[in-house]
């Protein structure tokens, strides 16, 4: 069996009780980091396996086994390519063949829905169920999200189609039409820091903190580059007037859109310090924060956490990542001015 989280299982058996009228097509969404994938794979896998243990998979009959390997012939899961090159350790880029790096798709393409087509329509191999998990499913690009929508229109008999979401607002509407949503969670904050700490996560209840209260999150925000790299960028942010040509120079090599998170993490704490006192994701910065605060305005925080919002659409293909860096402190270093 899949490495369930334990606040997930009431979730994954009040699905499965009702295997025989489940519906064709699930969006599993809620907040990145809770463990989305984890929950729609162990549904995938509990699905296919033939002899469920309260409803879930026994991870010993021969379907399991096969799930386990990775190559049962009745489960196909789509991703984007640059999930391939990560799980490989081979960053982002390819060899093209031509000796050139080729960049890794952050999309999923009208090519891999199509490549699943004949798989959608052919008989099981096992007499049981076909399940497709489609993760993260905002990264189909437009014509593979239609390309699907012909799927969703007219599934086959004993199909699952699981799509995973962040956000679930970025999907098709007739996508998000066809299918039975399942809201997952954020875990409550003591089951989530006693998984942390069964996983020998060190600093658990900062990393958490950090996380908005996602433990996988929590659990890369725990690692000491990673952390090393997020202090510093704090740091900076707290320091008054804010260098924000040095700070661009700086952190010109790390990924604008972990920039923004990290940014959109801390506006958060601002308009919380300002509205009603308290922070959510920087427990250890609370003197500064309050600091910041007590001289912002309200209106320009919130106009700059849409703005942030708006960003993210171009994070990840800026033109210049130290001067698009630079463009978001100093956005920053108005939104904070005094008021």
């Amino acid at each position: 069996m899949i490495d369930l989280l334990p606040w997930q299982k009431p979730t994954l058996q009040g699905l499965l009780q009702r295997r025989a009228s489940l519906p064709h097509a699930l969006v599993v969404h809620g907040r990145s980091g809770i463990g989305k994938v984890l929950f729609a794979r162990a549904l995938a896998q509990s699905l296919l396996c033939e002899a469920p243990e309260e409803q879930l998979a026994c991870g010993h009959c021969s379907a399991c086994q096969w799930f386990a390997e990775g190559n049962h012939p009745d489960f196909r899961e789509l991703h984007p390519e640059e999930l391939d090159a990560e799980d490989a350790g081979d960053g982002a880029e390819a060899d093209s063949g031509d000796g050139k790096a080729k960049k890794k798709s952050r999309e999923i393409k009208i090519e891999q829905v199509r490549a699943v087509a004949n798989f959608m329509t052919l008989s099981t191999h096992r007499d049981g169920f076909r399940v497709l998990v489609i993760q993260p499913a905002e990264s189909l690009n437009a014509s593979a999200a239609n390309a699907l929508l012909k799927t969703l229109e007219e599934p086959p008999a004993r199909t699952a189609i699981i799509l995973v979401a962040d956000q679930l607002g970025r999907l098709l509407a007739t996508i998000r039409s066809r299918c039975q949503k399942v809201l997952l969670p954020t875990p409550p904050p003591e089951s989530a820091l006693a998984w942390l700490q069964l996983q020998g996560i060190a600093n658990a209840e900062d990393a958490l903190a950090a996380a908005g209260g996602a433990p996988l999150a929590a659990i890369a925000y725990a690692a000491p580059e990673y952390r090393q790299a997020r202090d510093a960028f704090l740091k900076a942010l707290a320091t008054s007037p804010l260098d924000y040509a040095a700070s661009g120079q700086n952190f010109e090599k790390t990924d604008p859109a972990q920039i923004i998170l990290w940014l959109q993490a801390w506006v958060s704490d601002l308009i919380l310090c300002r509205s009603i006192g308290s922070v959510r994701h920087h427990p250890s910065h609370v003197t500064a924060l309050k600091t910041i605060a007590s001289k912002c305005s309200l209106p320009r925080l919130f106009r700059y956490e849409a703005d942030l919002r708006q960003s993210r659409r171009l994070a990840h293909h800026p033109l210049n990542p130290r001067l698009f860096v630079e463009q978001l402190l100093i956005s920053y270093a108005q939104a904070t001015r005094p008021a």
